[in-house]
């Protein structure tokens, strides 16, 4: 179900301090930046294969604050590609895994498409405490209906 590890991320109290640590401490080079306004979510890739670590953060200082738990950078999450979103997000739910946003504030129906690839993840209370992103480029979708 679960396919390669597209990639990890860290959230940061402050994203540029965390950027610094791969990019200063660890050599990863910025790959790209993003932003994701209806997450409230502002984001660097770094590394290898278009960015294979991702670090973020938050606009919204409570947002931040209860995320973050008071640490300045933490393991977050680990982003899986899947097949078929559709199958994989039915599977799970019916295993009582609940999903939701990058925000893990609202509960989501199914997979965002954020330019040109789905994402959804893993509510942690409902997946054994764990946060996982599911990914499925979009291409793959039409390219497998031609």
């Amino acid at each position: 179900m679960l396919g390669r590890i597209d990639h990890v991320g860290y959230i940061a109290a402050d994203l540029e301090q965390g950027v610094a640590t791969f990019t200063e401490r660890l050599g990863a080079e910025v790959v790209r930046r993003f932003e994701r306004r209806q997450f409230s979510l502002v984001g660097v890739y770094l590394g290898a294969e278009g960015g294979n670590i991702e670090v973020f953060s938050f606009t919204e200082p409570e947002l931040l604050a209860a995320r973050t738990g008071g640490r300045a950078l933490a393991l977050d999450h680990v982003a899986y590609e899947v097949a078929d979103m559709r199958a994989t997000e039915e599977t799970l739910r019916a295993q009582g895994i609940g999903f939701c946003g990058p925000d893990l504030r609202d509960e989501l129906t199914e997979a965002v498409d954020l330019g040109g690839v789905l994402h959804i993840w893993t509510r942690p209370a409902t997946c054994s405490g764990v946060a996982l992103q599911l990914m499925q480029r979009v291409v793959s979708l039409t390219l497998a209906a031609e």
